[in-house]
């Protein structure tokens, strides 16, 4: 028996980080912030108390302090956007992939005051379970998700039975009409292929479905990250936390994105050196391909591919 481990989305740093700003805090129009006097992280604002407990030991001060410095340094780095209200919709398919989801969120949900929706394709509350057993509680559905958001985000899986849900089809549709950035993370490209957005566009997806791009009208790039203009894919799995961070660069800044990889100590060392088929060699890779041919065969059941 899978055990399934139930997450219900808390307020993100990010999220309570907007509420804590307070009118001392100088924002621009354009939302970035500047360094003032009177700046706080608001992160440390709300558990400071709680965690140090003694704001007047001079230890805790000077640790204060420093986070405030630290704080007003990064708001006022050249180019980086440090605070705005981007809304960003995840949707959560029956065996979305597990770090699909959780990988890009954790980048995206850092962005101070931007908001992420996690849209279910099922009933308003109800967990949705990954591929590998995680259930996630979703924060709307994907009828009442915001119709304009700034990043629409579809995650790999076990992409055929979105692919056969007509009305999630539909709602992807006219979200993506309305999305600043329309984005997906491995076999979520069959998706937004399958919804007509890939024709004519450079994309990518997991390299076991790479050949399937073709028959959606698309230039298949084989690329962890592939950028056509409003339209971001990623390869397979880990891939998506390389798109949430050119996300974050592309609506925060190159520094902004810096920061977020620094502090996530996102430096990956593939211990077996096998990620790609060229690294993996013919062998491992076959056996990985035939592995998939039952998600592939049932991709070309219920996609419109054309020959």
């Amino acid at each position: 028996m899978v055990k399934k481990l139930i997450i219900k989305p808390a307020t993100h740093l990010s999220q309570r980080n907007a509420e804590n700003m307070t009118a001392s805090e100088n924002v621009t129009a354009s939302g970035t912030m500047t360094a003032s006097e009177n700046t706080k992280p608001a992160q440390h604002s709300a558990t400071h108390d709680q965690l140090v407990g003694r704001p007047d030991d001079p230890a805790a001060r000077a640790a204060w302090d420093r986070s405030v410095a630290a704080h007003e340094s990064l708001a006022a780095l050249p180019g980086v956007t440090f605070t705005a209200n981007e809304d960003i919709v995840i949707v959560l398919h029956p065996g979305f992939d597990t770090l699909d989801v959780i990988g890009p969120h954790y980048f995206l949900a850092s962005m101070l005051g931007a908001t992420v929706h996690l849209a279910t394709t099922g009933a308003p509350g109800e967990p949705v379970t990954s591929a590998g057993g995680l259930q996630l509680i979703p924060t709307t559905t994907l009828e009442d998700a915001p119709t304009s958001p700034t990043v629409l985000l579809v995650p790999g899986g076990d992409t055929p039975i979105l692919l056969a849900d007509e009305a999630a089809m539909a709602a992807i549709r006219r979200i993506a009409a309305g999305a600043s950035i329309v984005t997906s993370v491995c076999t979520g490209a069959i998706v937004l292929g399958a919804a007509g957005l890939l024709d004519g566009r450079r994309a990518t997806t997991h390299w076991s479905m790479h050949h399937l791009l073709a028959g959606f009208g698309a230039e298949a790039v084989d690329e962890r990250v592939v950028i056509d203009g409003d339209l971001m894919t990623a390869a397979g799995v880990t891939a998506g936390m390389d798109l949430a961070l050119r996300l974050v660069a592309r609506l925060r800044g190159d520094e902004y994105a810096r920061f977020l990889e620094l502090g996530a100590e996102y430096a990956p060392q593939p211990p077996f050196g096998a990620g790609t088929p060229d690294e993996a060699g013919p062998e491992l890779t076959g056996l990985a391909r035939d592995f998939y041919a039952t998600l592939e065969h049932a991709l070309r059941t219920v996609s419109p591919l054309s020959d």
